[in-house]
């Protein structure tokens, strides 16, 4: 197995200035609430690891599609993520019947990746051979959240407490909806009693400014890549897309 890049992927939103001027040509008119509660955007998020998917789906309000880990084998093309804090080059004493072993992630992630295979390969199902994946083993999810689920999940997982995973991936999807919905997703709330929250809103405001020209010249159907490192300063690599309708 090899390390991850992460990729969060904004490929369907709601188009807020045709669906507003829709309802307008009908004699409605949508306020503020309206608007946070008439809408849906849908991520996919590609390379999370089972750790942080196992946060992101504890927002019940929301709508997930998870990779299965019943049926997707595991190959050395799968990868995982290691945090920050265990060095690349760290490494633990481990023994195994009396034999003693210095290891570092890397190592053991792929200990698990082999034991694993070779379960399957002895005839044991996928479905208990995976009892031993490590939670940093990825997987992709993908989630669909109406604007308010939305804010709520960036005033909880943008948080400076926040696990820095699901941390970055929430900064990533918040510069996302910015790009595409400003007039649904200013400043967050939590801005209000968080001196971090508040600066990094503003690189965030500031970095979808001077991409909002580009993004609107990308053709249809293009995934357009939302620069955000290293201006927001991740714990892991993540690279955000916009698909552009």
């Amino acid at each position: 197995m090899s390390e991850t890049t992460t990729k969060v992927i904004l490929f369907s939103y709601t188009n807020y200035p045709g669906l507003i001027s829709n309802l307008e040509k009908e004699g409605v008119k949508m306020g503020e609430d309206d608007l946070l509660r008439h809408g849906s955007f849908t991520f996919d998020l590609q390379g999370v690891s089972r750790a942080a998917s196992h946060q992101i789906v504890r927002h019940r309000i929301a709508s997930f599609s998870q990779q299965s880990q019943r049926y997707v084998k595991i190959t050395r093309s799968y990868g995982y993520l290691r945090p920050a804090g265990i060095p690349e080059d760290l490494k633990v004493p481990v023994e195994i019947h009396g034999q003693k072993f210095d290891l570092n992630f890397s190592d053991v992630m792929d200990l698990t990746r082999q034991a694993e295979e070779g379960l399957v390969a002895k005839g044991i199902k996928a479905e208990d051979s995976r009892y031993i994946r490590p939670n940093a083993a990825t997987t992709n999810i993908v989630m669909s959240m109406s604007p308010r689920q939305l804010i709520h999940f960036f005033n909880l997982r943008c948080a400076p407490d926040a696990q820095w995973e699901i941390r970055d991936l929430a900064w990533s999807m918040y510069a996302a909806v910015s790009l595409v919905a400003p007039q649904v997703f200013g400043p967050l709330p939590a801005a209000d009693d968080s001196d971090y929250i508040k600066k990094r809103v503003s690189i965030v405001s500031d970095l979808v400014r001077k991409q909002t020209a580009m993004f609107d010249r990308a053709p249809p159907g293009e995934l357009f890549h939302l620069e955000l490192q290293p201006y927001l300063d991740f714990a892991h690599p993540v690279d955000g897309f916009v698909r552009k309708y």
